[in-house]
């Protein structure tokens, strides 16, 4: 009886905690510029809500996923907070996110791309509303290359061209031991992570066929390093030595000096078809279910997604907003219309809990198949039976 007391107890101390608050609290990672038009919104919001006010707290990244799990239920969590899509099976299977269902119409969940609208959906309830989006795309050096290519055909045909003009020069180069990075080629080749709920499908014959495809391009074809790094990457393209990068929004900040340079969508994979489809991230803005003031956080969630405010964030805060109506011309420049294009053929990254089970297994096969000869198909069975295991 004591403990139920206590509990009882704490419930209530914490349910005054939060009727005591005077102002939303909000969470968010944001630095630089992506804070400083975050305030600006904010204060925003503030003017125009009806005495309303918000408090910013910023957390650090790495820590933000569990110092949230931890905090929510204690009650001292925040009302409203952005953080990136992939935990929110997590979050939603333990209570911690209030669903959209009440609020959220089809005229507003209209305003996104669809894809980021979808990457906040667990088991057919809406957990957050999108704010901006991360995903990959092909930078290409302009003083070697004229025309983006439309097809990896294409782009093997002018890689090895530039090889063969000057082998101190490559053609293509990405982490290719990262799931993450190898994703558009899976796709590509009508590969998925997974057949259906948590059945992994990594070692399906359309998986084995774009790790094949991708060891061809560095034994074969030798277009791509057979040692590639992040630091390797960006040092070579800054040097003229490079004229294909498959990489994110990101490596923009990589290129100070380099002003001859592109980025175009991922080709289509001439072997299918099929555009080549990289995964989606999605920074959402999400709404505690231990908040007392759903209400005003849902206002504050629609407020920071309206269209004039993503025009804002898009042109001064540099981020890929997920509202389609943002992308008037004029809004942005060729950066922002190319990822705005690749959006539409990217595949939201698994939510669910069970994902976080694949990322090391697809590594080191990965690593096996195109780096050590291991046979595609049996590096690829080996990361499917270590998944299973839960290793």
């Amino acid at each position: 009886m004591r403990i139920v007391a206590l509990w009882a107890f704490l419930a209530l101390l914490t349910g005054c905690q939060q009727q005591n608050r005077e102002e939303l609290v909000l969470w968010h990672a944001y630095r630089g510029a992506e804070a400083t038009a975050l305030t600006s919104a904010v204060r925003r919001f503030e003017a125009s809500a009806d005495g309303v006010k918000v408090r910013l707290v910023s957390v650090p990244y790495d820590a933000f996923a569990n110092k949230l799990s931890v905090a929510i239920p204690r009650g001292n969590g925040p009302d409203v907070f952005i953080y990136a899509h992939d935990r929110i099976g997590d979050w939603a299977a333990r209570g911690l996110l209030e669903p959209l269902g009440l609020w959220a119409n089809e005229s507003l969940i209209d305003q996104f791309f669809l894809q980021t609208v979808e990457s906040l959906v667990y088991e057919d309830a809406l957990y957050g509303l999108p704010l901006a989006f991360k995903t990959l795309a092909l930078f290409y050096d302009k003083t070697l290359v004229d025309v983006a290519p439309r097809t990896t055909a294409e782009m093997v045909a002018q890689a090895k061209a530039i090889r063969a003009a000057d082998a101190s020069r490559w053609g293509l180069a990405y982490p290719l031991d990262s799931l993450y990075f190898h994703a558009p080629w899976l796709h590509g080749f009508g590969g998925q992570v997974y057949s259906k709920g948590d059945e992994p499908a990594l070692a399906a014959a359309p998986a084995v066929r774009s790790v094949a495809f991708t060891r061809r391009l560095v034994h074969e074809e030798k277009i791509i390093p057979e040692e590639v790094t992040s630091a390797l990457v960006t040092s070579l393209f800054r040097d003229r030595k490079l004229a294909f990068v498959v990489n994110g929004p990101w490596f923009r900040g990589e290129l100070e000096g380099h002003d001859k340079w592109a980025v175009a969508p991922l080709p289509i994979v001439s072997e299918t078809g099929i555009p080549a489809r990289p995964f989606l991230g999605v920074e959402g803005v999400l709404l505690s279910a231990q908040s007392l003031r759903k209400a005003d956080g849902y206002a504050l969630m629609r407020f920071l997604t309206r269209t004039d405010e993503a025009k804002t964030r898009l042109s001064s805060g540099g981020q890929l907003v997920a509202n389609q109506a943002a992308y008037v011309k004029g809004a942005g420049d060729a950066f922002t219309e190319a990822f705005r294009q690749q959006v539409e053929q990217a595949v939201p990254l698994s939510n669910r809990p069970h994902m976080r089970r694949i990322w090391t297994p697809a590594q080191d096969a990965l690593s096996q198949a195109i780096m050590h000869g291991v046979p595609p198909a049996e590096a690829l069975q080996e990361a499917v039976r270590l998944i299973k295991r839960g290793d």
